[in-house]
């Protein structure tokens, strides 16, 4: 039991450790035997020690020559062993790894399918929802024109205006998914400042006036007339804040305010004030209501409605751009939403081109459209009875073509001014369609070709430039806007 434990005790020392033992043994037996034969009179017993010592340092150094032997003959073995057992372990941890690694790459395409298939989902549901609203927002704009009875056409004003919240809320909700999928761009082009701010006080003034708002804008002479940058994104924006401005303000002032906060060679920041006499926000909400789906409190989202989403989509798209938004607000006294964007300055000679371009756009359409050829291409029966009322109110001749290939057989037997072209339609549609006119010999292939669409999805007007359209219009379209494209295109090519 002694000798099994005791030689148990020494396999778990290593060989080293065995030679330094029987050394150290090996020399404590000699002095041991010394020591004996010095010390002890007695030959008997010095010749038993000395006789005992000999056989006890053969022993010892039998063993130790053994425990050489076995060091040398051993070692490589235990070296092969423990590399083949680090080389198992490392084979081991690449295996976990590369199962480690497999599982991101499908828990990413599965997530990268999820968001696809929802931005799928989100343009076939903007496109099935945008084509029936072009016609409500259509049909009911174009009868309240006609309209005399006073209630009648409150009434109708009332659709409208429900029709055009539902547009808000739609645009809200894609403009959401675009900014969380990283699925949008900016544009830096010149633009003159004032047309922008113009035009979102244009947009909102009616509404504003409906109760009772003062309403105005200022922009100092120190802006410079033309900067570059994205003037769609600045007037969205704008769009949101003075929306917001407006709805929540029942009595006061309503004001939007420009001013130049840093000015250098090539670019200069400028800030945009939106100011209110609303219900104000408390202060410990400040910051909350810049979030998704937040609103200040539920009593708020019950009374005032609305996604949670404008103030989100404002700040975003504003960081998205290198800016900043701010927010000073005291309850019941009125709010003052404000951001700061930074713009390149243009030279001399884009910015007198692009205020005489600006120049050249009329305002308001005046001019009829007699003697003007439409070939409108729309699969829809209700876009296309809408199209051509709101045409041949302008006096513009008209035909109508189901899909492409018709609209291709009305095009080479007739002669046409311009092409409003649909395009998403059955048998032919109009990206292909387009493609087809374009390769057409003669005038034939340079007719203008305008697109008309319910799709709103990233690069469809780049899309469309590309095959050769030279104008996009997204439904529901203001019918406007939608004379005054044709007019800048057909200009004075127009047949009589």
């Amino acid at each position: 039991m002694l000798i099994s434990t005791l030689r148990k005790r020494l396999n778990n020392i290593s060989i080293s450790g065995r030679l330094y033992l029987l050394i150290s043994l090996m020399g404590l037996v000699v002095i041991i035997g010394y020591g004996a034969l010095f010390f002890f009179d007695k030959s008997s017993f010095r010749i038993g020690v000395a006789l005992f010592s000999c056989v006890l340092i053969l022993i010892l150094g039998f063993a130790l020559l053994k425990c050489i032997k076995s060091a040398f003959d051993s070692s490589p073995l235990r070296q092969t062993v423990a590399e083949e057992e680090i080389a198992g372990l490392l084979e081991q941890q690449s295996l976990s790894l590369q199962l480690a690694e497999e599982k991101i790459i499908r828990e990413r395409a599965k997530r990268e399918a999820s968001e696809k298939a929802k931005q799928i989902f989100l343009v076939n549901i903007s496109h099935e929802i945008r084509t029936p609203m072009n016609g409500i927002l259509g049909f009911a704009k174009f009868m309240e024109e006609s309209l005399i009875d006073e209630e009648h056409r409150e009434s109708l004003q009332m659709i409208i205006k429900s029709a055009d919240q539902l547009m808000a809320i739609l645009n809200d909700i894609l403009d959401f998914s675009r900014l969380e999928s990283g699925d949008i761009n900016f544009v830096d082009q010149p633009f003159a400042l004032e047309d922008t701010v113009r035009s979102i006080y244009r947009l909102m003034e009616p509404a504003a006036k409906l109760k009772g708002l003062n309403f105005d804008y200022v922009i100092p002479e120190s802006i410079p007339l033309v900067l570059s940058g994205d003037a769609v994104r600045l007037g969205q924006v704008l769009l949101n804040l003075t929306s917001n401005a407006i709805k929540f303000t029942e009595k006061g002032d309503i004001k939007i305010s420009l001013a130049l906060v840093e000015a250098l060679e090539d670019r200069v920041t400028i800030e945009f004030r939106v100011k209110d006499t609303g219900i104000g926000i408390p202060a410990d909400k400040h910051q909350k209501v810049f979030d998704f789906f937040e609103q200040v409190t539920n009593d708020t989202s019950r009374r005032y409605a609305g996604t949670g989403l404008g103030l989100s989509i404002v700040k975003r798209l504003v960081e998205l751009q290198n800016g900043e938004v701010f927010l000073d607000s005291v309850v019941g006294v009125g709010s003052e939403f404000y951001f700061r964007l930074p713009f390149r300055t243009v030279n001399d000679q884009i910015s007198f081109e692009t205020m005489d371009l600006r120049s050249k756009l009329p305002d308001t359409v005046t001019e009829t459209g007699k003697g003007v050829r439409i070939l409108v291409v729309e699969d829809n029966p209700i876009n296309q009875l809408l199209v051509i009322k709101l045409l041949e109110k302008r006096g513009y001749d008209t035909t109508v073509a189901e899909n492409g290939r018709i609209a291709l057989e009305e095009y080479k037997n007739g002669d046409f001014d311009i092409i409003l072209m649909d395009l998403q339609m059955p048998e032919l549609d109009g990206y292909e369609t387009t493609r087809i006119i374009r390769k057409m010999a003669g005038d034939k292939g340079d007719i203008p070709i305008v697109a008309m669409t319910a799709h709103t999805i990233k690069g469809e007007l780049e899309k469309c430039a590309d095959i050769g359209m030279n104008d996009y219009i997204s439904k529901p379209f203001d019918s406007a806007e939608l004379y005054q494209k044709i007019e800048m295109l057909v200009g004075s090519t127009a047949g009589g």
